[in-house]
C-alpha cells in the first residue's frame, strides 16, 4: 500500500485525484490539504508519505516554495498544475514527475507506475497488457491485421486516419483517431505523445537534438508547446548524467 498526499486549493482538482487513486486500490490517502501553509504545518516525516501530489500555483506559497520543504517528507513528488511553464521549475526541486492539468487517468497511472515499478498497482482481475493488438487496413480492403506493439515505431494522424508506421517500413492505414491510439497504449509506458499528430515509442527514437525529435525510420518531428512539460519530464527521467560529488 502506498500512502498519499494531496495538495491543491482547487476543490475539483482534489476531487479528479481523489477519483483516480480510487481507481487504484494499491494507493491510499491519508492526507487532503488545500491551503499550502496548513500542508506545511501539518505535513510530517512520521506520517511515512510515499507520494506527494502538489499543484504549483497556490495562494499564500506555490507548490514550489513548498516543495522545498516538503521534498524530504515524501518518498515521490509529483506536480500537478494548469501551467505548463513552471516545468524546469518543477524539475529543480526534484520533483519526480509532472502531470498538466487536465490529464487523463491512463497519464496518471503511468507516471505513478513508473516511480514504483515494483508495485502491482491494477486491481486484481483486470486484464494484463497484450502485447499484440488488431487493426483493419485500408491499404488493403479492410484485411485485419496482427501487430505487435514492439514493432510499432509511431502513430500519426492523417486526416480522417492513423498512420501506422512499422519497423519492417510498411505502413498501416486505419480508420483511428489519436485518442483510439492513447486508449489503446495506456498501459504500454514506452509510447509517449510529444505532438497532437504522433505517438510514439520512445524504443524506437534515433536521436533527439533539442525540440526535434528524429525516429528511426526517419521520422522527425518538434515537440508540441503544449507536450513540453511531459518532454521534458521524460528527459529528465533518462538523460545519463555524471554523478555529482
Amino acid at each position: 500500500m502506498l500512502n498519499c498526499v494531496i495538495i491543491d486549493d482547487e476543490q475539483f482538482s482534489i476531487n479528479a485525484i481523489r477519483k483516480y487513486i480510487d481507481l487504484l486500490p494499491k494507493l491510499n490517502i491519508v492526507g487532503i490539504y488545500n491551503k499550502p501553509e496548513l500542508a506545511l504545518e501539518e505535513v510530517k516525516v512520521e506520517d511515512n508519505i510515499d507520494l506527494l501530489f502538489m499543484d504549483i500555483d497556490m495562494p499564500n506559497m506555490s507548490g514550489i516554495e513548498l516543495a522545498k520543504a516538503l521534498r524530504s517528507k515524501t518518498r515521490k513528488l509529483i506536480f500537478t498544475t494548469a501551467h505548463s511553464k513552471y516545468a524546469f521549475d518543477a524539475y529543480e526541486v526534484e520533483g519526480d514527475a509532472f502531470l498538466l492539468k487536465p490529464f487523463t487517468f491512463g497519464k496518471f497511472s503511468m507516471a505513478v507506475s513508473r516511480l514504483f515499478p515494483n508495485e502491482s498497482l491494477a486491481k486484481s482481475g483486470s486484464h494484463s497488457d497484450d502485447d499484440y493488438f488488431l487493426v483493419k487496413n485500408k491499404e488493403e480492403d479492410l484485411r485485419i491485421i496482427k501487430v505487435s506493439f514492439k514493432d510499432v515505431i509511431a502513430f500519426e494522424s492523417s486526416h480522417n486516419y492513423v498512420k501506422i508506421h512499422l519497423s519492417n517500413n510498411k505502413t498501416i492505414i486505419a480508420y483511428l483517431t489519436i485518442k483510439d491510439v492513447l486508449e489503446l497504449v495506456s498501459n504500454h509506458a514506452e509510447f509517449k505523445q510529444f505532438h497532437r499528430a504522433f505517438v510514439i515509442s520512445t524504443d524506437c527514437i534515433a536521436y533527439i537534438q533539442g525540440n526535434l525529435i528524429k525516429m528511426e525510420n526517419n521520422l522527425t518531428f518538434t515537440v508540441g508547446e503544449s507536450y513540453r512539460p511531459d518532454f521534458v519530464n521524460y528527459i529528465s527521467n533518462k538523460l545519463l548524467r555524471r554523478s555529482r560529488s
